[in-house]
């Protein structure tokens, strides 16, 4: 008879996430080539090995690449943000949107358009004032939905998160109604899920964040896991629950606002990034969190080489093609669940 070699589920998810690792350098080929200048995928290695002609390389590394790469990185953020709020939370529709994180954000950048941005202003003042908001958002909903000398409560925190979302959509629309045409063209583009930080500078600044919070975060891939098992079981296992939860909460509101600051308004990407990758790999954190960060990255270069490469959608908002690609999907799994 004929032995069969048993796989455990961690080894299964570390080869779906070398598959979905594979399958996101073809994609990030592919995207490349997709625009007004068509190269294909031989083209496009040969002009990144430092061949082609002067039209190729003027569109990939001063057009295409910025941007290609700015949808990777806000897909890694955004993916590993929803994971670690649905596992905190306990609550599979927990998402820097739904928890209003997105909304603090948004606000600040909202009020940086309406009373500070000028033609001179540092650049680098939006993407610190979104982040800046994200953790105040944070801190006000985590504050007034824990009681001090209680357990947390996920419904009380979740709950507090829809309220403050109103809150700040309330606020943000008060102030875009005092813009002019211009400015309120770019925050309208900007809350829609514009691609606007492609500049190398932004995605420097950017990509190093995400290094910091992305090790941070997946160093605790095992406490997270045993904090999904259920507070008091993770108490029964020494794990002191407040300072971790306030741990991973600072890792996922820096890895969401960051991630808003630099690429627009992606909150639906922290939804249902985790979904898909959940039912890829299951639930350990450990191969969870790189699958969920792959599969959103792959739904922002798909849904922006759409924006690219269809003349219907040209100068359409990313973020908003995601919102069309990926809302059959999540309903789909309601349905089904």
């Amino acid at each position: 008879m004929k032995k069969t070699r048993n796989i455990t589920p961690l080894k299964k998810g570390i080869y779906i996430n070398l598959c979905l690792a594979a399958l996101l350098a073809v994609v990030f080929i592919i995207g490349c080539g997709v625009g007004r200048y068509r190269m294909s995928p031989q083209q496009v290695l040969a002009v990144l090995a430092g061949g082609g002609d002067n039209y190729g390389r003027l569109a990939l590394f001063e057009i295409r690449l910025p941007r290609l790469v700015l949808s990777v990185l806000v897909g890694l953020g955004m993916g590993v943000s929803g994971v670690i709020m649905q596992d905190l939370m306990h609550n599979d529709l927990a998402s820097p949107g739904t928890l209003g994180v997105s909304a603090g954000s948004g606000l600040f950048v909202t009020i940086y358009v309406a009373l500070i941005k000028q033609r001179d202003s540092n650049p680098f003042l939006m993407p610190i004032l979104a982040l800046a908001g994200g953790l105040l958002s944070a801190g006000i909903i985590f504050l007034l939905g824990m009681k001090k000398g209680q357990r947390i409560q996920p419904t009380r925190i979740i709950m507090t998160g829809v309220a403050m979302n109103s809150a700040f959509g309330a606020i943000s629309m008060f102030f875009m109604l005092l813009l002019d045409n211009t400015k309120l063209e770019f925050l309208q583009r900007w809350q829609s899920g514009e691609l606007w930080g492609t500049e190398w500078e932004f995605i420097a600044v950017f990509s190093v964040w995400l290094v910091i919070f992305l090790f941070l975060t997946y160093r605790k891939s095992l406490t997270l896991n045993v904090i999904n098992m259920g507070y008091d079981v993770a108490r029964g296992l020494g794990v002191d629950v407040g300072r971790q939860f306030v741990y991973m909460s600072v890792c996922a509101v820096a890895l969401s606002s960051s991630a808003v600051a630099f690429g627009g308004n992606f909150f639906f990407l922290g939804l249902i990034g985790p979904h898909i990758a959940r039912r890829m790999v299951g639930t350990d954190a450990r191969v969870l969190l790189p699958a969920s960060a792959i599969v959103a990255a792959i739904i922002v270069l798909t849904a922006d080489m759409l924006v690219r490469g269809l003349a219907m959608l040209a100068n359409i908002p990313t973020g908003i093609v995601i919102s069309v690609i990926s809302v059959p999907y999540f309903l789909y799994l309601l349905i089904r669940s």
